[in-house]
């Protein structure tokens, strides 16, 4: 597989988690003129990640950039498949929609029309739903904590969540300027 140290760069700094299996996704805005090749580049990505259960989808893309998320199949199914998330996603447009695919497709189209992010993609990062319900009937204001995401519940769990998010990503950074690769550094899960 042809390597780019910017991409696996990128990878490393924002999608650790999601690649060492603690995260269900995470996504990455890629300046397409600093990547050669990118939809081929990615597409290699996506086959060697496929066997460790991961893939890609491109949510929103122009001329410049594209807004990727990278996500672990069996950690997204989980998500849809718990009730209480269920019922948000039904409030928010998912209604009926049970495969990961599907969902992704629905996000996907949302985006399209919507500059901003459907509050629905903090489930799909794997952020708590109480914290996804809070941002939302807080209008993201009155939090706790911002980190990864803006905290409304479970303070102590999401400091450690966090650390355990920057540790990674720091680790991940440290392997590949001692030589490791992506496909080799991410896990099976």
């Amino acid at each position: 597989m042809k390597t780019d140290r910017v991409f696996e760069q990128m990878l490393a700094f924002h999608c650790a988690p999601t690649l060492a299996g603690i995260k269900a996704s995470s996504l990455i805005t890629v300046q397409k003129d600093k990547i050669e090749n990118f939809v081929s580049l990615l597409s290699e990505y996506e086959k060697c990640l496929a066997c460790k259960g991961m893939g890609f989808e491109v949510l929103r893309e122009n001329s410049q950039s594209a807004l990727v998320l990278l996500y672990r199949h069996n950690a997204l199914a989980a998500i849809l498949t718990n009730q209480k998330n269920k019922k948000l996603l039904s409030t928010l447009g998912y209604e009926g929609i049970e495969h990961v695919e599907d969902c992704l497709l629905r996000l996907k189209q949302k985006m399209q029309f919507d500059e901003g992010f459907p509050h629905e993609i903090g489930l799909l990062l794997g952020y708590p739903l109480t914290d996804v319900c809070g941002f939302i009937e807080n209008r993201g204001q009155n939090f706790k904590l911002c980190g990864y995401w803006k905290v409304y519940s479970d303070l102590e769990n999401s400091k450690v969540l966090f650390e355990q998010y920057e540790r990674c990503s720091t680790d991940f950074c440290q392997y590949l300027q001692n030589g490791s690769c992506i496909a080799d550094l991410a896990c099976a899960v």
